[in-house]
C-alpha cells in the first residue's frame, strides 16, 4: 500500500458526516504512514437556514494552523489525519468569491502542511466545483486524483451548474477513480487513466460483530421482530412511498431506519411499525446490522441513482444479511459479476414478496456466500488497487520529468 506520502484530500463531505469512502480511504492511508490533510467540503450551493449549525461549528472549531481544528466528537481520526474546516465566502459560482476563496484556502492548506517538508503532495479531489478544481491545480501536486463517487451535477437543480467542471476534473486529472460503471464510462470518454473502484467494506469490523454473541443495542432490542432494515441517510433518493406501502402491507414487520433524516420523512415515520433510530457511528453500525433480519436498498430510479453504487451493500453482505433492492444499474451489474446475491424488486408487491422469501427461507449456505462476496469487495483490496495505480502514475511522472530535465544529446 502507498506509504510516506503527503496527501491533501479535498472532500465533498465533512469528517463527522456519515462514515463513507472519503474517511475510510484517508484513515487507512494515514494508518499506513501517509500524512493526510482532510479539507472538509466547501459546498456546491449557497447555504440556507439548515446549514447554520454547520457554519457555526466551523467558526468555533478552528484550531492552530499547524495542527488543524480542535478535536471534536465524531468519527475516529487517526493521528496522521488533520482536519481543516474552511470558512469561505459562500458563493460557489461567483468568480470574485472563487478568487478570494482560492487565496484563503491555498494559504491555509500550505500553513497546515508546512511541517511536512518540501515534497509535493498528492491532491485527492472528491469535489468537482470550480473552487476545488482551482485549488487542486494551484498546489502543484506530484499527482492529481479526481475521485468521482456520484453524478453530483444530477443531484439537484443548483448542482447542475457543475456539469462542465465535472468534465474538466475528469479530463485534467492524472488519475480518475469512479465508484460505478456509468461514472467510469463518463470518465473514460475524457481520460484514458480512469479506473473503476467501487466502495468497499472493512471486513474485520463487521466480522467481529457478526461472530460475537452479545446483546443488541437496547433501542433495537426493544423493537418487535422481524426487522426489515435500512442503513444510511434518509435522503431524497430513498423511495419513501415504497417503504410506506411495505409497512402498511405488513404491519407484522418492523421497518428500522438507521441514519440521519435528511429530508421530510414525517409521512413514513408516523407509521406505527416504522422506527427511525437516527445516526450511529461507524463502530456502532455493525451492532445494529446484526439486529436486521433483512436489509434493503430502496432507492428511486433516477438519473442520479443510475450512477450510484450503494456503499452499504457490502456492509450488509459482510454481516451475511439477505438484501432486497430496487433495480439500480449497479445492483444489476453486481449480480452479473457475483451471481444472484441480491434480490431485486421494482414495486411494493415485489418488494414484499422478496423480503418474505428471505424471512421464510433462511439459508446458511447463502449467508456464507454473501460473506465471501464481501471479502472480494474489501477496502483492503480496493486500497491495494488504488495504491498500485498511484505508484505506477508517480513513477511515470518521475520518468517524464527526468526526461524533460535532461539536456538534449
Amino acid at each position: 500500500m502507498l506509504r510516506d506520502r503527503n496527501i491533501v484530500c479535498l472532500s465533498s463531505i465533512d469528517w463527522d458526516f456519515l462514515w463513507q469512502g472519503h474517511q475510510q480511504i484517508m484513515s487507512s492511508l494515514a494508518d499506513n504512514g501517509n500524512r493526510v490533510l482532510f479539507v472538509e467540503s466547501t459546498g456546491v450551493r449557497v447555504p440556507g437556514l439548515r446549514d447554520l449549525p454547520r457554519l457555526w461549528r466551523r467558526l468555533t472549531t478552528v484550531g492552530p494552523p499547524g495542527r488543524g481544528p480542535h478535536a471534536r466528537a465524531g468519527n475516529r481520526r487517526p493521528v496522521n489525519v488533520r482536519v481543516y474546516s474552511p470558512v469561505v465566502v459562500p458563493l460557489p459560482y461567483s468568480k470574485a468569491a472563487q478568487a478570494l476563496n482560492r487565496r484563503i484556502l491555498r494559504r491555509a492548506i500550505l500553513r497546515r502542511t508546512a511541517d511536512w517538508g518540501s515534497a509535493r503532495p498528492i491532491v485527492w479531489n472528491f469535489l468537482p466545483t470550480p473552487l476545488s478544481r482551482s485549488i487542486a491545480r494551484s498546489l502543484n501536486p506530484a499527482l492529481s486524483i479526481f475521485h468521482c463517487v456520484d453524478h453530483l451535477s444530477a443531484s439537484s437543480p443548483s448542482a447542475a451548474r457543475l456539469s462542465d467542471t465535472e468534465s474538466q476534473c475528469f479530463a485534467e486529472a492524472d488519475l480518475v477513480f469512479t465508484t460505478s460503471q456509468p461514472l467510469l464510462e463518463r470518465a473514460a470518454a475524457l481520460n484514458t487513466h480512469a479506473h473503476l473502484v467501487p466502495s468497499g467494506v472493512d471486513v474485520a469490523r463487521f466480522e467481529r460483530a457478526r461472530l460475537v454473541d452479545e446483546p443488541l443495542p437496547a433501542d433495537l432490542a426493544a423493537i418487535p421482530r422481524p426487522v426489515v432494515g435500512y442503513l444510511g441517510g434518509l435522503h431524497q433518493w430513498v423511495d419513501q412511498q415504497l417503504l410506506a406501502a411495505l409497512a402498511v402491507r405488513r404491519p407484522d414487520w418492523s421497518l428500522v431506519l438507521v441514519g440521519p433524516l435528511q429530508t421530510d420523512a414525517s409521512a413514513l415515520t408516523r407509521l406505527p411499525n416504522v422506527h427511525a433510530l437516527g445516526t450511529r457511528g461507524p463502530d456502532q453500525v455493525p451492532r445494529y446490522l446484526r439486529g436486521f433480519d433483512v436489509a434493503t436498498v430502496p432507492y428511486r430510479l433516477t438519473d442520479y441513482t443510475g450512477h450510484v453504487y450503494p456503499a452499504k451493500l457490502n456492509e450488509y453482505l459482510a454481516m451475511g444479511l439477505g438484501v432486497v433492492a430496487t433495480p439500480l444499474s449497479e445492483i444489476e451489474r453486481f449480480n452479473r459479476t457475483h451471481g444472484p446475491v441480491i434480490r431485486v424488486a421494482a414495486d411494493a408487491a415485489a418488494f414484499e414478496s422478496a423480503v418474505d422469501a428471505e424471512l421464510s427461507h433462511p439459508d446458511s449456505a447463502a449467508v456464507e456466500r454473501r460473506v465471501a462476496v464481501a471479502h472480494e469487495n474489501s477496502w483492503a483490496a480496493r486500497l491495494e488497487l488504488m495504491s498500485s495505480l498511484i505508484d505506477a502514475s508517480l513513477a511515470q511522472r518521475m520518468d517524464h520529468d527526468t526526461c524533460a530535465a535532461s539536456p538534449a544529446s
